[in-house]
């Protein structure tokens, strides 16, 4: 039964979260054969500028939705 966890900025719309989960669930089953059912998707959104990406520590620009 796997387990997903995606940390990403705020800022994406609930449709476009929507497409993520099943973007994600859908790869998942296509990479392992997991049954659908069985696959768990946690996505948490940080504030802009909470996470550090490639090491860049300043606030990352919200990309428009």
């Amino acid at each position: 039964m796997p387990f997903i966890q995606v940390d990403i900025n705020e800022g994406l719309t609930q449709e476009q979260l929507a497409q993520l989960r099943v973007r994600i669930v859908d790869t998942v089953h296509d990479a392992i054969g997991s049954a659908h059912a069985h696959i768990n998707v946690a996505i948490r959104e940080q504030p802009v500028g909470c996470l550090v990406e490639a090491g860049n520590t300043k606030p990352m620009p919200v990309t428009p939705a």
